[in-house]
């Protein structure tokens, strides 16, 4: 497998992943207004309404 993380990337109990990287807001994209107003929600760097 190619595709390992690095050992010192936080994991669950299962050894999934948790977070991401400086590259995952980038890379979400809303569909629709619903979406939209989801990705709004979970926004880190926006105040909350």
């Amino acid at each position: 497998m190619t595709n390992q993380r690095p050992d010192d990337r936080p994991a669950d109990e299962n050894g999934s992943p948790l977070g991401g990287d400086e590259t995952t807001e980038d890379q979400l994209d809303a569909d629709n207004a619903v979406e939209e107003d989801m990705l709004k929600t979970l926004d880190p760097d926006a105040p909350p309404a």
